[in-house]
C-alpha cells in the first residue's frame, strides 16, 4: 500500500501553517510538519520543536518540511545505530554529504520501520531554547488531533518536556534508564486523547542538550522489545 498522507492530516498541516504567532512575528522560518509512516505506525517519535539548524525550515530549501534535524547527520546516524534507519543510507550520507533526495530515502527507512516523526510545536525557532509552556499548551490541541489521525501503537517521548505534556507527570529519565537495565521498562499511559490513552515510552533527548548515549541504549531496548 502506498504511503499516502491522509486527507485529514493534510488539512491539519494546513492549520499548522496558518499559525498566527509566526505571521505576527514575521518569522522567516517555515514550519516542520511531520512524516514517516502516516497511518497506524508502530512508533510515533515526539520531539519538542524545530530550530534554524533544520535546513528544511529555510525558504530556499526545495524539499519536504516533514522531518526534524534535516541536515543533522549525527541524529540520523544514532537512529541507524538503533536500527530505525538504514545503515547503508547513513554511509552514503557521510560519504557524499546531505543530498536533497536523502529526505525521501529517510522517509522510506522510517516507513519500513513503522515510524512517524513529529514535534510538540511545529514553529521553527531561531534559537535552541524550548518554546514557552504557553505556546506548547496552545499547540497541544492540534498535536492531539495529529496523534488521533496517525494512531500510533506507541509514542516515544524524547526528553522530559514531551513526556510531561503527554503523561501530565514530572518524571525523571534516569528512572526509565534504570528500568531498562533492570528489565522493568514498561509504557506509561498518556493523558486522554480523543477517548484513548496511548502507551508512552520515555527516552532521553538524542542530540544537543540531551544524552545521545543513554538515548541510544533506550532506543535499542525499545526496538528489541516493542517490535513484532
Amino acid at each position: 500500500m502506498a504511503n499516502k498522507i491522509p486527507r485529514r492530516l493534510l488539512e491539519l498541516y494546513g492549520k499548522f501553517d496558518k499559525c498566527e504567532k509566526c505571521k505576527k512575528e514575521n518569522n522567516p522560518l517555515r514550519h516542520i510538519l511531520g512524516g514517516g509512516k502516516f497511518m497506524r505506525p508502530r512508533f510515533l517519535f515526539l520531539f519538542i520543536n524545530p530550530t534554524h539548524l533544520n535546513v528544511s525550515s529555510h525558504k530556499s530549501y526545495r524539499g519536504k518540511r516533514r522531518y526534524p534535524f534535516v541536515g543533522v547527520r549525527h541524529f540520523y546516524r544514532l537512529l541507524s545505530r538503533a536500527d530505525f534507519v538504514s545503515e547503508e543510507l547513513m554511509r552514503n550520507i557521510y560519504q557524499n554529504g546531505w543530498q536533497l533526495d536523502d529526505e525521501n530515502r529517510i522517509e522510506k527507512s522510517l516507513t519500513d520501520n513503522g515510524v512517524y516523526i513529529t514535534n510538540l510545536v511545529k514553529c521553527t525557532q531561531s534559537h535552541p531554547q524550548s518554546p514557552q509552556m504557553k505556546i506548547i499548551k496552545e499547540n497541544f490541541p492540534l498535536l492531539k488531533k495529529e496523534i488521533n489521525i496517525v494512531s500510533p501503537r506507541y509514542i516515544i517521548a524524547f526528553g522530559r518536556l514531551p513526556l510531561k505534556i503527554l503523561t501530565g507527570k514530572n518524571l525523571y529519565l534516569k528512572d526509565s534508564l534504570e528500568r531498562v537495565r533492570d528489565g522493568n521498562y514498561l509504557p506509561l499511559k498518556s493523558v486522554n486523547i480523543f477517548r484513548r490513552e496511548y502507551d508512552v515510552l520515555p527516552c532521553y533527548f538524542p542530540v544537543g542538550r540531551g544524552n545521545p548515549g543513554k538515548a541510544l541504549e533506550i532506543l535499542k531496548h525499545i526496538k528489541r522489545k516493542y517490535t513484532d
